[in-house]
């Protein structure tokens, strides 16, 4: 799920392993990415499940990658007020003509910084939540990424101080995947009427077939719009643009791919909040298809603003609960809703409970023929602990996102 979406979310294609959401995992596949539009970082892509027709064997497009940026207000505007959630509109309607706008610019990233998006593509849906991790002396930022249906390491993508992605240690190859110049599929400062022309180099130094890509992104601002998502309503910039991904082999060339993208990005924080998206490809298994992706939690230092919600922790969790109950698993629904098991060489325990917008997180443990004991902790992006009590007597407890 990585060059995933989101209103130009960062992306690197994802291997679903099964595990976590509110949806089915799906199949593994291997695919080159495509770097989508910017989600305030780059948003992790996400590789749909490979679907029924065509026959087994046929690559499955990879998920585009979009990454937003962060614009920040101009000299002496007034920043507007927390946004605040709202019930998501059907869709404002578009203005006639593209209305005036100075160039709304990125804010500083900060190490802490997340956003969480949904993505929907071919009925199946995941959340992915990307975090900042690192920022450099020169502005540029890294990205840990987690999804709510994978399980394995994090996918980590570097960016420069413009947002263009330069590395990504995801995209379906046991490698680190770089991009020559930067891949930008937006400008980091733009304005109403303002257009944009990209190209970059995606090489794969691991790869024994293809050893490189070729992408391009085309684009223009045409509007700025009032833009509802389950995150809160923004002004945001709408961009239309394509891009394109191209297997550069001159002879035994897989798939190619033809992106349409409708995304807007924040006035104030340069998020990208939502894209819809439509990718064709043509070659092997050749295939369209559409995804929809909206911002649905974040935070962010610079802006001061943020919109929380439990769906960041959406996925499957593994952990340590000491000699009673063992090693325990655990799964979070996007609603906070937790289930799974713990396993100790005495005995088996059921686990129930809970993680709110806040993170604080709720377990009721019940043993197999046993008393049920209740434990709280505090959740971070990626991880969570408490102390326990009760028949597990002192200790604590610790989970991590697989």
């Amino acid at each position: 799920m990585r060059m995933r979406l989101l209103g130009l979310i960062s992306a690197t294609a994802l291997t679903a392993c099964g595990g976590g959401s509110d949806s089915p995992p799906a199949p593994a596949a291997s695919i080159p990415v495509a770097p989508a539009l910017p989600v305030a970082p780059p948003v992790v892509p996400v590789v749909p499940p490979t679907p029924t027709e065509p026959t087994p064997g046929t690559p499955v497009p990879p998920p585009v990658l979009e990454t937003p940026t962060v614009p920040v207000p101009p000299p002496g505007q007034v920043t507007p007020p927390p946004v605040t959630a709202t019930t998501p509109a059907t869709g404002p309607a578009v203005p006639p003509t593209p209305a005036a706008s100075v160039p709304y610019t990125l804010p500083a990233r900060t190490v802490g910084d997340f956003a969480t998006y949904t993505d929907v593509t071919l009925g199946w849906k995941v959340s992915i939540t990307q975090r900042i991790t690192k920022v450099s002396a020169d502005g540029g930022w890294e990205n840990a990424d987690s999804v709510s249906q994978e399980k394995g390491p994090q996918t980590i993508e570097v960016f420069d101080k413009q947002g263009g992605m330069l590395s990504t240690n995801s995209s379906g190859y046991a490698c680190v995947v770089t991009y020559a110049p930067a891949a930008l599929q937006a400008p980091p400062s733009a304005a109403v009427g303002d257009s944009f022309d990209y190209a970059s180099t995606m090489s794969i130094p691991c790869s024994t077939e293809e050893s490189s890509r070729a992408l391009t992104s085309k684009g223009k601002v045409v509007a700025i719009e009032s833009k509802t998502v389950a995150a809160g309503t923004f002004t945001a910039l709408k961009i239309v643009s394509s891009e394109t991904n191209f297997d550069l082999r001159t002879s035994g060339a897989s798939a190619n791919y033809w992106v349409d993208k409708t995304c807007w990005r924040d006035t104030v924080t340069g998020l990208i909040i939502a894209c819809n998206t439509s990718t064709t490809s043509k070659g092997t298994g050749g295939m369209s298809y559409t995804s929809a992706s909206e911002l649905a939690s974040f935070s962010q230092a610079a802006t001061k603003r943020e919109f929380l919600d439990p769906i960041r922790y959406a996925g499957p969790w593994t952990g340590s609960f000491g000699a009673y109950y063992g090693s325990c698993d655990v799964n979070i629904a996007f609603t906070g809703v937790i289930t799974g098991a713990c396993k100790a060489t005495a005995r088996a325990t059921s686990v129930t409970g809970s993680v709110d917008k806040a993170g604080v997180v709720t377990l009721n443990m019940s043993v197999t023929g046993g008393a049920t004991d209740t434990h709280v902790g505090q959740a971070a992006l990626f991880d969570m602990s408490g102390t326990l009590a009760g028949a597990a007597a002192p200790g604590s407890w610790t989970l991590k996102h697989k």
